[in-house]
């Protein structure tokens, strides 16, 4: 009986190794295959990236015919703004203008005459959005001869110059605002609209073109780690 044990014991604890290895063979295999997957899916995102790059490129490249640059030395930057409105800015009475600095943000610049404020409110129908609040410093914020214009940027900003871009087509007010109380409004007219939907056009498209590029080159990196892992396997 003895000699029966010692027999199978060896033999059972073959069939295991074999077993395991297999077993860690199997599982190799299918991380190699994973990882081949995420190289494919990864790949496939790329070019999904190229192909809406390529377009947003024809547009962008489109719609910059329709601006102009501003190099003014009084400013801290160059800017682009919509064709005409070179000439029609610095504002000398209450309106708003939207303009793309040099360094791609969009700026929405609001004045008014006769009152003061640090905020504005865009409405169209029930909809609206509100820029944030900018304190009167005599930069951002500034007043001269009785006129008061700020500048605004940011993401409630970009909120502002989309609203009056999707609605473009219809009555859109921009309420004038100091510490949350209304201190005027103004209908704006259509080349207002106008020259706001396209600087937004234009500035979205670009925005989304600069956020896939970096997208993409976080894809290639991953796929060189992922080739990596798949080689080392």
């Amino acid at each position: 009986m003895k000699k029966i044990i010692s027999f199978i014991l060896p033999a059972m604890l073959l069939a295991s190794c074999a077993g395991g290895n297999a077993d860690k063979e199997k599982a190799k295999n299918e991380y190699k295959n994973s990882l081949a997957d995420s190289i494919a899916a990864a790949e496939h995102q790329i070019d999904s990236c190229e192909n809406e790059i390529k377009v947003l490129t024809d547009n962008v490249n489109t719609w910059l015919r329709d601006f102009s640059v501003v190099d003014n030395s009084r400013e801290v930057e160059s800017y682009y703004i919509f064709n005409g409105w070179q000439n029609r800015y610095p504002l000398q009475n209450t309106g708003l203008v939207a303009r793309i600095s040099n360094g791609e943000r969009l700026e929405i610049i609001a004045a008014l005459k006769g009152s003061t404020f640090n905020s504005i409110r865009v409405e169209s129908g029930d909809l609206s959005a509100e820029s944030a609040v900018v304190p009167h410093d005599q930069a951002l914020n500034y007043r001269r001869e009785g006129l008061n214009t700020v500048m605004f940027s940011g993401t409630q900003a970009d909120s502002v110059a989309q609203l009056i871009a999707d609605n473009e087509l219809n009555p859109v007010k921009i309420v004038y605002l100091e510490n949350g109380k209304i201190k005027g409004n103004w209908q704006m007219p259509e080349d207002y609209k106008k020259m706001v939907s396209a600087t937004w056009m234009l500035y979205s498209s670009r925005s989304r073109q600069i956020k896939l590029e970096g997208y993409m080159k976080m894809l290639c990196k991953k796929i060189e780690i992922l080739r990596a892992h798949k080689d080392r396997e």
